[in-house]
């Protein structure tokens, strides 16, 4: 039988010291033609050099070290043979876990420190449309997560100027999402009654009278529709979990003297409870969809162009009050 054994020159032994400890096997074969697996793996042994599956001792010395509060950098620096993900990979196995004061990207993580007009609608709609999540491994923060239809991507786009944040907005298919990953922003939104799956548990924080109307208007553009009818006439409906409807109803009633049945519509699998809806019409709808839009300084373009038309809107007033008061309605604020 022919010996096909082949003799290792100096340049090969360099390369192969170099590559093989952060390299796979299948892929050494095309950088060495002409050397199987077997013939590699056998080098590798008589060169004592260790496969870039196993990690070393020492390199789970400097991981344990390193992992809480080294930057990225930092890691992938002092573990030259290892890849990010390699290395979050092995910190998982470990149980180690990564500060997370400081996100990836820049974002203002004390947005939700302050009330203010515009943090009250983000509020809001993260209320009606987002959500948070928990870090996928324990090297990575919670995040705030928000999703529309790609024709209100214009939504996300304010959000994230408001944040301040550098997260790119992605695009699939037919709809547009937000992900900014901040263990601060999660834990402050967390204060303000928002909780992981928040559809199981839903809540509504206290919230300051002078900014309830931009906190309503962020759920309305979430989770709620405007529209005309066939008469021109205007038509406010929001649908959501009980709390959030209750909330809602009781402040337009309140300020307003507008009462809307809260109805029982569909039943949720994901949430595992029913979702309710409240609906105005002509002029109390007018008058709703006015007092939210109105000089506000954030909205979902979409729904804004709908109450300009509804504002300009002519209704004739209705003069009878036990229409819009009856007795079971004064009976709801008591």
């Amino acid at each position: 039988m022919a010996n096909n054994y082949r003799y290792w020159s100096a340049s090969e032994i360099r390369r192969f010291i170099r590559l093989y400890p952060k390299t796979r096997i299948k892929d050494l074969v095309k950088e060495f033609p002409g050397r199987t697996r077997a013939s590699l793996a056998v080098k590798a042994l008589s060169l004592g050099l260790f496969s870039a599956k196993l990690w070393q001792s020492r390199e789970n010395t400097i991981l344990k070290k390193s992992f809480g509060h080294f930057s990225k950098k930092e890691l992938t620096e002092l573990l030259p043979r290892r890849s990010w993900k390699a290395i979050i990979a092995q910190g998982e196995r470990l149980g180690l876990k990564r500060e997370t004061a400081k996100p990836r990207l820049k974002v203002d993580e004390s947005y939700f420190e302050k009330w203010t007009p515009n943090m009250a609608y983000i509020l809001g709609f993260i209320i009606a449309d987002g959500c948070i999540v928990q870090g996928t491994y324990k090297g990575y923060s919670d995040a705030l997560k928000l999703g529309v239809q790609l024709k209100d991507i214009d939504i996300l786009e304010k959000i994230k100027s408001e944040l301040k944040a550098d997260h790119k907005i992605s695009e699939v298919h037919n709809a547009a999402h937000l992900s900014i990953a901040s263990q601060k922003i999660v834990n402050d939104l967390k204060k303000l009654s928002v909780s992981y799956r928040k559809s199981l548990n839903e809540q509504i924080p206290i919230i300051p009278g002078a900014h309830i109307r931009n906190f309503i208007r962020g759920i309305v553009d979430g989770d709620g529709s405007l529209w005309l009818d066939k008469r021109n006439y205007p038509t406010l409906s929001i649908a959501g979990g009980k709390n959030t409807l209750e909330f809602i109803q009781r402040h337009f009633f309140t300020k307003f003297k507008l009462y809307s049945t809260l109805s029982r519509s569909t039943f949720s699998e994901k949430a595992e409870s029913y979702l309710y809806q409240i609906s105005y019409r002509s002029n109390s709808a007018k008058r709703l969809i006015d007092y939210l839009y109105n000089n506000s300084n954030i909205y979902l373009d979409r729904k804004y162009i709908i109450a300009l038309k509804c504002a300009n809107t002519k209704i004739k007033v209705r003069k009878n009050n036990n229409y819009r008061l009856k007795r079971y309605h004064e009976s709801y604020t008591s």
